[in-house]
């Protein structure tokens, strides 16, 4: 056998070895990454059961109160504030109110400044299930004082219910200087146009377009008519 021969022999040999091994350590390496794959999914699944477990054991029934009770946290007025506001009522008549009375009339949004001013308005024998009335329907003491200077004497339920059906010192106030009087603008009336959403400014473009002011049952006519 030729030198030249044996040598090319040689080199195959060592090249089929070369390809063995890297085989081999293929294998290894493709072996050695299904092993770190199997870990992670056992890690994985170890760490799923954890939470699932975990998660069963605990006592969700109150999760939805945790907003309301900081909220409550938040608005509970002071010590000194309901000693004050205590004193006030007491004051103006109310007697001795206990504490939780005190702080369900601020829940209300019944506080000692506003009652002092429908006193000083002239309703001075409210009592304190018509302040709450009060509140709930949005009326204030700047609303009853503004409406008596109108002109307008009502009743505590007649401002609560005036309020809510949308009637604003601001609007009648509005109304009286196109030129509609208190006789005109009754409660009733007043309420009846904020009912079908009569507005100033549509009593007003009126007015200008057919050169005269219309009566309240016209402008509640072109309200309906016009919805």
């Amino acid at each position: 056998m030729s030198t030249k021969f044996r040598n090319l022999k040689n080199d195959l040999k060592d090249l089929e070895d070369d390809t063995v091994s890297q085989l081999n350590q293929g294998r290894l390496d493709k072996n050695s990454n299904s092993g770190k794959l199997s870990n992670y999914i056992l890690l994985f699944a170890f760490i799923a059961t954890l939470v699932f477990y975990v998660g069963s054991r605990i006592d969700y029934s109150g999760i939805n109160d945790i907003p309301d009770r900081i909220e409550q946290a938040i608005s509970e007025p002071s010590e000194d504030l309901l000693l004050g506001m205590g004193a006030w009522m007491t004051e103006m008549g109310y007697g001795e109110l206990s504490r939780e009375e005190l702080i369900n009339l601020r829940r209300e949004g019944v506080t000692a400044t506003e009652t002092q001013q429908l006193h000083d308005i002239g309703y001075t024998d409210i009592t304190l299930d018509q302040l709450v009335e009060l509140q709930n329907a949005g009326v204030s003491s700047d609303y009853a004082r503004m409406m008596k200077e109108l002109g307008y004497s009502l009743t505590i339920e007649e401002l609560a219910e005036t309020r809510r059906a949308g009637v604003t010192a601001n609007f009648t106030s509005r109304m009286m200087d196109l030129g509609y009087t208190k006789e005109e603008l009754t409660k009733e009336n007043l309420m009846r146009m904020r009912g079908v959403n009569v507005t100033d400014g549509i009593a007003a473009r009126l007015m200008e377009q057919r050169g005269e002011r219309l009566t309240v049952d016209e402008l509640v006519r072109y309200r309906i008519s016009n919805q």
